[in-house]
């Protein structure tokens, strides 16, 4: 049995992890004779060439190995296609994000299956958004689905409505998105939990507080020092942050707590992987903006012309750092958030 527990102070909500993995079997005896599971069989035949990719969903056949028991499938810059990390054990398999709809789960799916024979599965998602979590209908039904309270109630407030603006856009994002069944998380914990997948494979999952969202994930998978930053890390790039982030000042926090864990390998949501000058850039560049956004306030200026002046300014002073348009946001919430 792999074994699932509480790091700290912290207690995982459902720890009967046995009761969990026999009730998922049973799914699986249930639906063993549709389509989804024979689509699902043809993993591990011969790969065709890959092929233009198809609008907002995961693409096939360019799985990277990043160290001896992770992988990673690129977003390549491509809007809504998220960075999904794969981590195989000698016992079970963990994958971090399903990308966009049912389409791009099932691409991640076989993309993992043909990495290992494991028939375990175990899944995190990063937060709440349908990039994120809408594949998950498409994953085996013994998959173990495991979230922070927090971000299961992101899914219950948002996502359905993020969904149906989604669809609204665009036929591309009609047809990735038409078909999604939201699927319930399996294990829902507080904090910290671990997970061994097997030959020395210990994954960890964290939850520090609301950031970005309430229910931002970290997985760090510590026998291989590498770290997926989720929403928290970006690639050289100024973060979103519309109105509604939760705390600005806690985002700043949790990049200081992952320094400490010393990471060799960086993986954000989007973007390229890094080393972890990538944690410690951001940190410069956001406790930059934060200062001069206090000095700025204390002078008197408003948030609207401290964005404003701040933009101009660390255009200049970072020059290699990208979506300035996003400076006046992040401006707004350390306002809103400063003493």
């Amino acid at each position: 049995m792999l074994n699932v527990w509480p790091v700290g102070q912290h207690q995982i909500v459902y720890t009967d992890l046995d009761k969990v993995l026999k009730g998922t079997r049973a799914r699986m005896r249930q639906l063993q004779g549709s389509s989804l599971l024979i689509v699902m069989a043809f993993t591990l035949g011969a790969q065709e060439p890959a092929t233009a990719p198809t609008p907002f969903i995961v693409q096939e056949h360019i799985t990277k190995k990043l160290s001896d028991h992770v992988w990673e499938i690129p977003d390549k810059n491509r809007p809504g296609v998220p960075n999904v990390m794969i981590v195989v054990g000698s016992r079970a398999t963990l994958v971090v994000d399903t990308g966009m709809g049912p389409k791009s789960g099932a691409v991640v799916v076989r993309e993992a299956q043909a990495l290992s024979r494991n028939t375990q599965f175990y899944l995190a998602t990063t937060d709440y958004r349908p990039e994120h979590i809408t594949g998950a209908m498409a994953f085996p039904p013994n998959t173990v689905w495991m979230i922070p309270a927090a971000q299961k109630a992101d899914i219950v407030e948002g996502t359905q409505g993020m969904i149906d603006s989604f669809m609204s856009r665009s036929a591309e994002l009609k047809s990735a998105l038409s078909d999604v069944k939201l699927r319930d998380p399996d294990v829902v914990f507080d904090g910290d939990a671990r997970i061994d997948l097997g030959g020395g494979v210990k994954v960890r999952l964290m939850w520090f507080g609301p950031a970005r969202t309430a229910g931002d994930v970290l997985i760090f998978v510590e026998s291989d020092r590498v770290l997926h930053g989720g929403n928290i890390l970006g690639s050289k790039a100024y973060p979103g942050m519309p109105d509604r982030t939760p705390s600005v000042t806690n985002w700043l926090d949790i990049i200081d707590r992952l320094e400490a864990l010393r990471p060799q390998i960086v993986l954000p949501n989007h973007g390229d992987v890094r080393d972890a000058s990538l944690i410690s850039s951001q940190r410069q560049v956001l406790r930059d903006l934060q200062q001069r956004a206090r000095e700025l306030k204390a002078e008197g200026k408003t948030a609207e012309q401290a964005g404003q002046t701040l933009t101009a300014e660390f255009d200049v002073k970072y020059p290699d750092w990208k979506a300035v348009t996003g400076i006046p946001a992040i401006v707004r919430r350390f306002y809103a958030e400063s003493q």
